[in-house]
């Protein structure tokens, strides 16, 4: 049997006419309507088990967030001063800045109150600095390590014999250890730490530094 394109058109509507009879007469007839009302009735179950399984979704997320948002309260607070500055027991020495971590206490002397530029030789008004600092690591700190962290500027080694900025900041760190040895504190519970122009602070002169860092959770 040959069928031409008029042909199939004729076949397509024919199609389409016994859909829609079908469909009026499944619309009509009982068993038909009560498929389609069971299909509904499903549909409608599901929906009330997915709305029902977003509210408890919600509710978890926001349980989630809370304990997120309480877990950073803890970390906000166990990094703000727990002490006074009066407490640490450095508030009277001039010249230099005490940082609270957490888990730590930073005594921060400018670099320029202990070296000239270039060196690493304690200037001779530094060392009453550092025996008021070491003072207090005596008196108050007996127990605590001691990180001695030496910092400078970004300005490249020129004039001076240093490899770089980080030996710099290294032998300076590793001056103030060996003084703070003098003053009676351990060596077996400090160390020396060059961090060179990697922690730059507010300004170059800031950045100059080196700071005595007390662990305090040790």
């Amino acid at each position: 049997m040959v069928v031409n394109r008029k042909g199939i058109a004729m076949s397509d509507r024919h199609r389409t006419v016994l859909g829609l009879f079908a469909l009026i007469a499944c619309s009509v007839l009982p068993g038909c309507n009560q498929r389609l009302l069971q299909e509904r009735d499903a549909l409608f179950a599901e929906n009330q088990g997915l709305s029902e399984q977003l509210t408890s979704a919600r509710a978890e997320l926001a349980a989630e967030q809370g304990r997120t948002a309480s877990l950073q309260a803890q970390l906000d607070s166990s990094s703000k001063p727990t002490i006074s500055l009066e407490e640490t027991g450095f508030s009277d020495i001039a010249g230099i800045d005490v940082i609270q971590g957490a888990g730590t206490l930073t005594v921060r002397v400018p670099g320029d109150i202990l070296f000239s530029s270039g060196r690493v030789d304690l200037k001779n008004s530094a060392q009453n600095t550092l025996a008021q600092i070491a003072g207090v690591l005596q008196s108050q700190y007996t127990h605590n390590t001691v990180r001695i962290a030496g910092h400078t500027d970004t300005d490249p080694i020129k004039k001076s014999g240093w490899k770089d900025n980080l030996e710099l900041s290294l032998q300076r760190a590793a001056a103030v250890q060996r003084y703070l040895k003098t003053q009676g504190i351990d060596a077996s519970r400090m160390y020396s730490a060059g961090y060179g122009a990697i922690r730059p602070a507010a300004s170059k002169a800031k950045s100059r530094r080196v700071e005595i860092v007390v662990v305090q959770n040790e």
